[in-house]
């Protein structure tokens, strides 16, 4: 009993106070402090709350009667996409064999001189694209089927890989990765760059966390590589939530393997880099490509949800979406931390659903971002809360003992606006993650330090890597 008068006092690593605090909680609506530990929330209250929390080491933030709410979630941001964006080629749907070929000629001409040509996309699974050979003969071209799995090579593709295994000491798989690695070589350094001027932009208007979706497996891949030098360097300010998308019918257990290796990839990561959702694009219709039986979609969805995977499910017509409320509203019965989601477009009536089982299913556009509708707090539970429901993340969305301490400030009360365009123009005074300041706007937009610390911490990074 004597050792417990000698038991060390915990401080807080980081105490926000003075402040106006939308917690998005019901128990604290009056806070005016939160205080910060290893990353979470370690209590939120009134000043003299939280006074004792503060010790010798605490760094303490006056927010001088500034507005504190859950940091910002982006659920249609695709960062992925962006970072890559002018690396491929995009091919739509639609395209006939020689069109494709000559959108790939012209993507080479414009981008002359390159050491190769990435596109992505659609290709019929009937014509073999001869003309490739034709249009880029000495430059290797490498097409990445829509569902990441299938891909075609023109035959200075299909040398350089054939040179590249003979080449190994041992004896190699010729896997799709061992394909993607050899022919694509892209300025990693550039990418890190953009990745980072990507960050700081959601950082200024508030966003904590952003939610990949409609990306390349492969593409994804070397995102959350760069993530992770950026995370070494620690220079990350968004979480980031990954989707492996699924557009056919590949066995339940081979889609879990992928799902499982990407999260445990993620693992020691500290929740800065996740991947917990899959994203299913499937059709009811036979002779479409993403055609998907509704036994099938039962037994997907059953198996990612019971391994803790959120799902969303682009539906390409009314009818798989009245058999995605189904499947999805049953499992959410069961799953209640998961998040369950239908992307479809047309407007489904009330009686419609109501001859399916719909449970709480979150429906969404299948193109755009969800509207922001109603006022300014139904706008910020849509980018906080709402949107942490959608995917999953019950550690995010609100300001709660216990969860990550992802917070924006902002000098205009978002809960005072009253229209979508007002909250979208909001601009961040402070974007903190996992308890430390991740933006601070009064050093400056686009200031030259930050590009000097962030190339220096490159190439220190790099240097390190060339060295192992």
């Amino acid at each position: 009993m004597a050792f417990g008068l000698f038991k060390k006092k915990t401080y807080a690593d980081t105490v926000y106070r003075n402040g106006c605090l939308h917690t998005l909680d019901p128990e604290t609506e009056d806070a005016t402090a939160v205080a910060c530990k290893d990353g979470k929330v370690m209590r939120v209250g009134l000043e003299e709350e939280i006074e004792p929390l503060i010790g010798p080491d605490t760094e303490v933030v006056d927010l001088k009667g500034r507005f504190l709410v859950p940091g910002f979630i982006d659920l249609y941001g695709s960062p992925a996409a962006q970072v890559l964006e002018g690396s491929y080629l995009r091919l739509h749907a639609g395209l006939s064999a020689e069109e494709a070929a000559a959108a790939i000629e012209a993507w080479a001409a414009e981008h002359a001189p390159c050491e190769f040509v990435l596109a992505y996309g659609w290709f019929s699974d009937e014509e073999e694209l001869p003309v490739l050979d034709d249009v880029c003969p000495d430059v290797p071209v490498l097409i990445i089927g829509e569902d990441s799995v299938g891909m075609r090579m023109n035959r200075t593709a299909q040398q350089m890989v054939k040179e590249r295994a003979e080449a190994e000491t041992f004896a190699v798989a010729v896997t799709p990765n061992f394909v993607f690695n050899t022919i694509v070589a892209l300025d990693y350094a550039e990418m890190s760059r953009k990745a980072f001027v990507l960050a700081e932009d959601y950082a200024k208007r508030g966003y904590t966390s952003v939610l990949n979706l409609e990306i390349c497996t492969y593409f994804d891949n070397l995102y959350r590589n760069l993530l992770l030098d950026l995370f070494q360097a620690g220079l990350i300010k968004q979480r980031y939530f990954g989707s492996l998308p699924l557009k056919r019918m590949l066995t339940p257990m081979s889609v879990m393997y992928n799902l499982d290796r990407k999260r445990t990839a993620c693992s020691e990561l500290q929740g800065m880099v996740n991947f917990d959702m899959l994203t299913l694009t499937a059709s009811s219709a036979e002779q479409d490509a993403g055609y998907m039986t509704p036994a099938y979609l039962k037994e997907m969805c059953g198996a990612a949800a019971d391994k803790g995977y959120s799902i969303r499910l682009n539906a390409l017509d009314k009818e798989m979406a009245l058999t995605g409320m189904e499947v999805l509203g049953t499992l959410s019965t069961a799953y209640r931390k998961s998040g369950f989601n239908i992307a479809f477009d047309e407007v489904i009536s009330d009686e419609e659903k109501a001859d399916v089982y719909t449970g709480d299913v979150f429906e969404t556009p299948l193109t755009g971002a969800l509207p922001l509708t109603g006022d300014g707090e139904a706008m910020l539970s849509m980018r906080t809360e709402n949107a942490a429901r959608r995917m999953g993340a019950g550690f995010i969305g609100t300001i709660e003992e216990g969860k990550s301490a992802d917070f924006a400030v902002f000098s205009v009360d978002p809960c005072s606006l009253s229209t979508a365009e007002e909250f979208e123009a909001l601009r961040a005074d402070l974007t903190v993650l996992a308890g430390s300041v991740a933006y601070d706007s009064t050093l400056g937009e686009g200031a030259a330090d930050w590009f000097r610390d962030f190339d220096a911490t490159l190439e220190e990074v790099f240097s390190e890597v060339e060295t192992e």
